[in-house]
């Protein structure tokens, strides 16, 4: 005679076998919808007129051009992003410098602004008229072309190379052999040298690839330094014959250019992915022992080091924020911004229709994202630590999305779904989803791999459905992680900009697209007070973020 027990264990694994079936069933399905087929979509157009007609359009001098620009200040771009972010790194968590709290908000700064609002700053602090002009006689020289936008999107990118770095140090380099390779008489630039950029290989390789993504993928920047100096890149030139779309020319130029930054972000973010992957974490063991006492002349040295560290943070970052916020309360140009210049009706005339409808264009995106990409992220994590090869292949379909860059996934995205969606919210939505999907995905997944996993066995072995055990055991747990990623998720499809500047109509544009125009209208005033609206906002949207993390971490 059977157990019943016994069968009632066996129907539980078999409909939890069925749920697990389903679930990768549905995340295939929305990964070819969002991904998969667009970017057939494109690379169809792209060589749908023949290789011979794809030689032709790269051999173009206009294209070729971009092309290279586009690679040469990516590689220059991530090169000193890289560099500047490891030392900050180093020095914030290794140097043991005084207000090492203020210096990593400092360096995290630019992330709550967005690049292209940061070159507007930088044209107002350091370009002609500019604050420093005004008041020193000093100026950048060639800040409206390729140095500008080297410059500025190099202070963009530092941040996220400094959390790679300062996260790898955390994790990877523990202090101890370091401590030993000084106690074996090493002098600080041998210890560095050989044991702590050694461990920080994986981590820098790391940086350098998201950093050239980053900059490849950047239109802002390029757009606001680039264009009035005619240097352009892949992005602005995508944007011109996306803007002249009528001509079949021009729309077979666009998909050509959106193929060549797939081919390129797929060579540098595949070979390093494997490569890293491959790689075993390592750990140089937990820190054993109490760190001895500065000596006095020690002690200076990190007042030295914190203060030009600070020094610099506030030239590269506060210093153009300021100069956005003056000329904004500035009451025209030409007028220097003192006190007695001061007035408040720009903002009066910022906020107009066109402010009111790009901020709720931009929320309803943002929620929607942040809303549908939480639950599609938990969906790859669930799938993703069940057994078996093609498990894995599904994640790195969503974090093929997200290294895409934005311009490419929108001109795929538009290929695929804009004979049903375009000029409309959706087809934003639709990108914002497909390139924001890994990062919640990761944010997900980063939580779950603290989670005790005997909680979730115990709930399937009573009887609960993969669902069930997920919406009854995995959320509460996770509800701080959860919302911390839905945070992180909205903020960047509140001021994301690359992809909304080639998707919106006539009626849809978000608020970074209304502050990109009036930027590019010409009047600096108004403009300087959209900016500056727009970084307020996201500063406000950043503080609840903040609480989370501190009140959870």
């Amino acid at each position: 005679m059977a157990d019943p027990a016994y069968g009632g264990a066996a129907t539980t694994a078999a409909r939890g076998r069925l749920g697990d079936r389903w679930l990768v069933v549905l995340a295939v399905m929305l990964l070819v919808a969002l991904i998969g087929i667009p970017l057939v979509r494109l690379l169809g157009v792209a060589v749908g007129g023949g290789v011979g007609n794809v030689l032709a359009t790269l051999a173009d001098p206009g294209v070729g051009g971009a092309i290279l620009n586009s690679l040469w200040t990516a590689a220059l771009i991530a090169i000193l992003a890289v560099v500047g972010g490891t030392a900050a790194a180093l020095a914030t968590e290794r140097g043991g410098l005084p207000g090492a709290g203020w210096l990593r908000a400092g360096i995290l700064l630019p992330l709550l602004c967005p690049p292209f609002v940061t070159a507007f700053g930088w044209t107002r602090a350091y370009g002609p008229r500019g604050l420093a002009d005004r008041a020193f006689g000093v100026e950048v020289p060639g800040l409206f072309g390729p140095l500008g936008i080297v410059l500025v999107l190099a202070v963009a990118a530092l941040p996220l190379a400094w959390l790679i770095v300062a996260g790898a140090l955390a994790t990877r380099v523990e202090p101890d052999a370091e401590r030993a390779a000084r106690a074996s008489g090493a002098a600080p630039s041998t210890v560095l040298r050989t044991v702590t950029l050694p461990l920080l290989r994986p981590a820098i390789l790391s940086a350098l690839v998201v950093t050239f993504v980053f900059a490849v993928n950047a239109f802002g920047v390029p757009a606001i330094l680039g264009t009035p100096a005619g240097f352009t890149t892949i992005t602005t030139r995508l944007y011109q014959d996306l803007a002249r779309s009528s001509d079949p020319a021009l729309f077979a130029e666009a998909g050509v250019l959106a193929a060549t930054l797939v081919v390129l972000a797929i060579a540098v973010v595949g070979p390093a992915d494997a490569w890293l992957t491959g790689r075993p974490a390592t750990r140089t063991g937990e820190s054993a022992g109490g760190r001895a006492g500065p000596t006095r002349a020690g002690v200076r040295r990190r007042r030295v080091a914190a203060f030009g560290l600070g020094s610099m943070i506030l030239l590269v970052a506060v210093v153009p924020l300021v100069a956005v916020l003056l000329t904004a309360l500035t009451r025209a140009v030409g007028l220097a911004p003192v006190p007695a210049n001061w007035t408040l009706a720009n903002f009066g005339e910022a906020l107009d229709a066109r402010f009111a409808d790009g901020l709720v264009h931009s929320l309803v995106l943002a929620v929607g994202t942040a809303t549908i990409v939480v639950p599609l992220g938990a969906l790859l994590v669930v799938v993703g630590r069940r057994r078996g090869r093609g498990r894995s292949v599904l994640r790195t379909a969503a974090t093929l999305g997200f290294a895409l860059p934005g311009s490419a996934l929108a001109i795929a995205i538009l290929l695929a779904y804009g004979g049903w969606l375009r000029d409309t919210l959706a087809v934003i939505l639709v990108a914002y989803v497909a390139k924001l999907w890994a990062l919640g995905q990761r944010q997900v997944a980063g939580s779950v791999d603290q989670l005790p996993i005997e909680i979730v066995r115990a709930a399937r072995a009573s009887g609960a459905g993969p669902a069930a055990a997920l919406r009854t055991v995995v959320v509460p747990l996770l509800r701080p992680s959860l919302i911390a990623a839905w945070l992180i998720v909205f903020l960047f499809a509140f001021h994301e900009l690359t992809m909304s500047a080639l998707l919106y109509g006539p009626r849809t544009a978000t608020l970074s697209v209304v502050v990109l125009n009036a930027q590019q209208l010409g009047d600096p005033t108004v403009s300087a007070a959209l900016a500056a609206l727009l970084v307020g906002l996201i500063g406000v949207i950043a503080v609840p973020l903040v609480l989370v993390t501190r009140r959870w971490a």
